[in-house]
């Protein structure tokens, strides 16, 4: 894994040089432009608009953002959720 990843900044940067706006990748993407936003801040993990994201700027989505070893494992761990429900 490349211990260098790009800044929200940087990815900005980089969608703003091949002329793409937020907006333009939401609606590529079929989200809303908050999603777009929160995935380029890495607050959300929308495997969707990380792979257009980085399809677009021409770099591998590990170069962008950190991969968790298991992306597609839900966010929450269970007993975060057994906690709250008792």
């Amino acid at each position: 894994m490349n211990c260098k990843i790009m800044t929200p900044r940087e990815i900005k940067h980089a969608l703003d040089n091949i002329g793409y706006t937020q907006v333009m990748v939401a609606d590529a993407c079929n989200v809303s432009q908050p999603c777009v936003n929160l995935v380029i801040h890495n607050k959300s993990t929308s495997h969707n608009v990380r792979c257009y994201i980085a399809s677009k700027i021409g770099r591998p989505v590990e170069d962008i953002w950190m991969v968790r070893d298991n992306p597609t494992k839900p966010g929450r761990p269970l007993t975060r959720l057994h906690h709250q429900a008792a």
